[in-house]
């Protein structure tokens, strides 16, 4: 039986191309979560903050001024060989932020047409929460990441998908 050419790979992704000549990327079996970490805004407790981790893009390795161009996105990680997507967003979060948290399910979304991935989406109001040293793993891409505290409108204007479909579902969530 026939299978799919791979074009190219790594230890996390396939290019592949189909008997038909389709190309499409294939993570390697692993689904993803964003995680969302609101609190309340000190000034106006009727508004909401959102923690934005500014971390390098796997496929745009721009640089300025020596430095790996970054981009805004929520918590976000790989689930490991047989871990829950709730499992996966309360580690990623930990290992990110160094808060421990009870999340919130507010749905999932398909990454794209040609990739295989499911991402599964999770918010967790930290408001009053004190956070414990992030744990990093130490690699450069980690040492320079960086979280940023911004107003929840913010999403919008992210180029992450998972930035914008996160800010309408918080929107329906925190404001129904």
């Amino acid at each position: 039986m026939a299978t799919d050419r791979i074009i190219f790979q790594t230890q996390w992704i396939a290019v592949k191309e189909s008997l038909r000549g389709f190309q499409y990327l294939e993570r390697k079996g692993k689904d993803s979560v964003a995680v969302f970490l609101l609190r309340k805004c000190s000034v106006n407790l009727q508004q909401y903050e959102v923690l934005i981790r500014q971390q390098h893009l796997c496929v745009d390795n721009r640089e300025v001024d020596g430095t790996l161009t970054l981009f805004p996105c929520p918590i976000t990680g790989a689930l490991e060989e047989g871990e829950l997507p709730e499992a996966a967003a309360l580690r990623e979060t930990y290992e990110e932020t160094g808060y421990r948290v009870q999340v919130q399910s507010f749905g999932k979304y398909i990454v794209g047409t040609q990739v295989n991935e499911i991402c599964y989406l999770y918010y967790a109001d930290v408001t009053g929460i004190k956070p414990d040293a992030a744990q990093q793993d130490g690699t450069y891409l980690e040492l320079i990441a960086k979280n940023e505290w911004h107003p929840l409108e913010y999403l919008k204007d992210c180029d992450y998908a998972a930035c914008q479909i996160g800010y309408f579902k918080l929107q329906a969530q925190l404001f129904q």
